[in-house]
């Protein structure tokens, strides 16, 4: 019953990405069809709550197969030119990249062992305990949302995060599994083939598996592969909204535009502290309209980032009777100390130092360093380049970035250490250092797509297939 569950949930996402468009790789429909099929999954669980129809294998096949049925009904001319889309491929050995091959075998090699690792283990983490695993269990027997604990206090802090994570884990609960940690496994392979194709298209095949490569082996991220925390599925999520929407901002290409409306829409409906990112999101599609005049565009975008943060809300508030707490200390102002604390794990985490208990570079190892060395480098190209063009490389990028990171600071500089019942440096060195995996895609993109980078890797594919 669990493969049907999952297949269920592929099909699912693939109809959805299919509506947008079906000029999609294989690897783009592995990625973006379960990040899209198990967010729509999460809004199904969350419909038939609202209706008062409990969850059931049954049930959801029903519901899954006729949603299926619809949207490839509603779709059927544009999919009737698939075939013309799939052409036979021109093998040949003198076009195979070795370089990426060789790097493919390595990350397929990793990604087989942590699998490995992710499954053997049942959830053992204390977040994942005290409320992802415990929710999806028990909504999966009760066959809701709104389940009982939320009348003894019971749900755990997890509770009030919207349901997209641990509904993941009740999806496959319903479905028979006996851990849930497949889905650990199917975001972070998400996360891989999302980066590596969007890359691909800016970059070429051996940066974009270079990249990849450094993404994966990121030490702490690599190893929340083996773990059933959300962290890591939060960042597929903003990895992949995100650098879609730098791609429509770029190139204009409508598919990307869709897509990243409908992820960023995930993006909140995981985890509210993602707020952050969609604020920086809109504030790029503001940007965007001051010059094109796009309204539609704009207003689109927002309706997508923005509702699913609403709708939840109210949820809570008519449902669940439970609100988000002012987590907040708004009347701090500037405290040195606070900020020298914040500031000093900062820069641990993105340059690699010590601080408290924590060596940002057996965390992150050369992710923000490779970031911060391509940014200094194309500031230093300001005087070869000019200003004007040193500025829009990849501002969109950079803009992205500085505004959700200020933001975050901002969010852990205000936090209420009595409301969290947890010092600052306890926060830092656990809240704090993973919520950093949301930037690494977008920094790592960064690192790979700027001018001076794209310059040096034209130079190595030219080496690399013989032409002058």
């Amino acid at each position: 019953m669990l493969t049907t569950g999952i297949i269920l949930c592929y099909l699912l996402g693939l109809s959805l990405l299919w509506l947008i468009s079906r000029k999609f790789t294989v690897l783009e429909m592995v990625g973006y069809s379960f990040l899209l099929g198990i967010g729509a999954e999460s809004v199904f669980l969350f419909l038939l709550d609202i209706v008062g129809v409990r969850y059931s294998a049954g049930v959801l096949i029903g519901v899954n197969i006729g949603a299926i049925a619809a949207l490839l009904a509603a779709n059927y001319k544009n999919l009737l030119q698939l075939k013309t889309d799939f052409p036979l491929p021109d093998f040949s050995l003198g076009k195979i990249n070795y370089a990426a091959l060789f790097l493919f075998a390595i990350m397929a090699y990793l990604f087989y062992a942590i699998t490995v690792k992710n499954l053997f283990w049942i959830p053992t983490e204390h977040d994942s305990i005290s409320s992802f695993d415990k929710l999806g269990r028990i909504m999966a027997l009760e066959g809701k949302l709104r389940i009982s604990l939320f009348d003894y206090n019971l749900e755990g802090a997890g509770g009030i995060y919207p349901p997209l994570y641990h509904s993941s884990f009740a999806y496959v609960y319903i479905f028979g599994a006996e851990s849930p940690k497949i889905i650990t496994t199917l975001f972070f392979l998400s996360l891989l083939t999302t980066f590596y194709s969007l890359l691909k298209n800016y970059a070429g095949s051996t940066a974009a598996a270079l990249f990849t490569f450094i993404l994966m082996v990121t030490p702490e991220l690599f190893s929340h592969a083996a773990l059933s925390l959300g962290n890591l599925p939060t960042t597929a999520y903003v990895g992949a909204a995100s650098l879609l929407l730098f791609t429509w901002l770029e190139k204009r290409d409508e598919k990307a535009f869709w897509l990243s409306a409908a992820l960023m829409a995930c993006v909140i409906w995981i985890r509210s502290d993602t707020i952050v990112f969609i604020a920086a999101a809109l504030l790029l599609m503001a940007l965007d309209f001051w010059f094109t005049k796009d309204w539609k565009k704009t207003l689109i975008y927002g309706a997508f980032a923005v509702s699913p943060f609403v709708i939840w809300n109210l949820y809570m508030k008519l449902k669940l009777h439970a609100v988000q707490g002012n987590k907040f200390d708004l009347g701090m102002g500037y405290n040195s100390e606070r900020f020298d604390l914040v500031w000093g794990y900062v820069k641990a985490f993105l340059l690699g130092g010590q601080k408290g208990n924590v060596d940002g570079g057996q965390l992150y190892g050369l992710v923000f360093i490779l970031f911060l060395l391509a940014l200094f480098i194309n500031v230093a190209m300001m005087y070869k380049n000019g200003w004007k063009e040193t500025l829009k490389d990849k501002l969109n990028v950079l803009v992205f970035f500085f505004v959700s990171f200020a933001l975050y600071f901002l969010v852990f500089y205000l936090i209420d250490v009595k409301v969290q019942r947890a010092p600052i440096s306890s926060l830092m060195e656990s809240s704090f250092k993973r919520g950093l995996f949301f930037f690494i895609p977008v920094v790592l993109f960064y690192a790979a797509t700027n001018r001076s980078s794209l310059w040096l890797f034209e130079k190595i594919e030219r080496f690399r297939t013989g032409k002058e």
